[in-house]
């Protein structure tokens, strides 16, 4: 089981809640060219399960992080922030 803070950073750009960008990276699809196949689908769906049910706290399965982590590394951000890094962070470096 790994655990990672939901935290929400203000700044110039605006307040980033790291639920809200997680549920960002879980919906692009990893091959934005394909579409998200059933598979991907599901796993995505454990994910939202699982932050619909935090409270401070994401708690994912070691399986639902990989997943996690893995679409995380894929993510194309549309802008260049220093709590963007903080939260990629904070999902590849969760702690069990």
């Amino acid at each position: 089981m790994k655990h990672i803070p939901l935290r929400s950073e203000d700044g110039e750009a605006g307040t980033v809640e790291w639920s809200d960008a997680i549920r960002q990276i879980v919906r692009k699809p990893l091959d934005p060219q394909q579409g998200a196949s059933i598979e991907e689908i599901r796993k995505g769906i454990r994910v939202f399960d699982a932050l619909d049910k935090a409270n401070g706290t994401l708690e994912l399965e070691d399986g639902d992080w990989e997943h996690l982590c893995e679409k995380t590394k894929a993510m194309q951000w549309g802008f260049v922030d220093r709590r963007l890094a903080t939260l990629v962070d904070d999902i590849l470096g969760a702690q069990g």
